[in-house]
């Protein structure tokens, strides 16, 4: 680095500019070239179903359009047998399931995906409607190889992979722990104590239960226990609550006329624009819980909630829960809450560590040369 980059800020935060700009068109570009080579996937496809060529000349069509497109394009690659069938079950894959949502934006979602990449999702209220040729080729063999019985299913998970940006790795997670069936199916209030569309928002955004498969605990582990190995793997648990959510600090202090009160973990979710109190019991339900939760959520409102933030919710994280009950005991509270279970911790004995040897123990049983 040159000495003026030490000395003058408005020339360091130049070069940091045109780094920055350098590195969003680089992304750009990444993003332009995978829609055009997924567009083009797109259109094989359909031309291999439309024109009906396996119909006209047998399953082995696909090996010779493999073959006479590698001649015709010898740089491309992607241009194998199996690629070359996977652009058939691409096809074949997404245009039934728009069979079953034919409208987007007013406009055919068919028409859509027939257009040219750059023009395949005008901005509708903001966002792309179903941005099938914005995410990579090996997430789309994910999916397909899935064979999804259901429509909603499969365009759930390409956008959750829009949204969240999910590697292969994280989508066949998401996957195993069905996501889809999950989210959004724990017990709240929202709809009575939050305006739409912030009240669906908030339920799809809440899974029951909540895989914690991540972590390994004693058999009879505590609250402490439980928080000690959440805040270890506060990645993985980030990732599990879903989109939008950020972490603010565990035992979070709240103080009031000299009071001290302290919420387990305090998140912030950025799509809701609220704050998030998690309170976590290693019981079953107990309504008492609620009342816990609902103090500590009236604290945070009166202490870190401004004029730009919606009301503070809260969520209550237990080993299980009767749902009709837990429904019952919410009518009560006029706060946003939502109450969910946990699976998936990994349990060992509580003498796990007493029953392997010591050093001292293995030190013993080797022979003295």
């Amino acid at each position: 680095m040159s000495q003026l980059i030490h000395i003058d800020k408005d020339y360091q935060q130049w070069i940091a500019t045109l780094g920055q700009q350098f590195k969003q068109s680089q992304i750009k570009a990444a993003i332009h070239i995978n829609s055009e080579r997924i567009a083009f996937y797109w259109t094989i496809g359909k031309d291999i179903v439309e024109r009906q060529l396996e119909k006209r000349y047998g399953e082995s069509i696909i090996r010779s359009i493999s073959q006479d497109l590698q001649k015709e394009l010898p740089n491309v690659s992607g241009l194998t047998p199996q690629n070359i069938y996977y652009c058939k079950k691409f096809y074949t894959t997404y245009s039934q399931a728009f069979e079953k949502i034919p409208q987007v934006g007013g406009k055919s979602v068919l028409n859509i995906c027939s257009q040219h990449a750059v023009e395949i999702f005008p901005q509708v209220e903001g966002k792309f409607p179903l941005p099938i040729f914005a995410i990579p080729w090996g997430h789309h063999k994910v999916l397909i190889d899935k064979s999804f019985t259901s429509s909603e299913e499969l365009i759930f998970y390409v956008n959750k992979i829009f949204e969240n940006s999910w590697s292969r790795a994280v989508l066949q997670n998401m996957i195993k722990a069905d996501l889809y069936n999950k989210q959004g199916h724990a017990i709240s209030n929202f709809s009575a104590t939050l305006p739409l569309p912030s009240g669906d928002l908030a339920q799809s955004l809440i899974k029951d239960p909540l895989n914690l498969d991540f972590l390994t605990l004693k058999e009879h582990y505590n609250e402490k226990q439980l928080k000690d190995a959440l805040l270890h793997h506060i990645g993985k648990l980030l990732m599990e609550l879903g989109t939008g959510f950020a972490y603010m600090g565990r035992e979070y202090l709240l103080e009031v006329a000299g009071k001290e009160q302290f919420s387990d973990m305090l998140f912030y979710n950025t799509r809701l624009h609220a704050y998030v109190v998690v309170e976590l019991k290693v019981t079953d339900f107990d309504s008492r819980d609620l009342g816990q939760l609902s103090g500590y959520m009236s604290l945070v409102n009166h202490i870190l909630k401004t004029d730009i933030d919606n009301p503070t919710m809260g969520l209550l994280i237990c080993m299980d829960k009767n749902n009709t009950y837990a429904q019952y005991c919410l009518e009560g509270y006029n706060q946003p809450i939502a109450i969910t279970a946990y699976d998936g911790i990994k349990v060992l004995p509580d003498n796990f560590n007493d029953s392997l040897p010591t050093q001292a123990d293995i030190a013993k049983d080797i022979p003295h040369l």
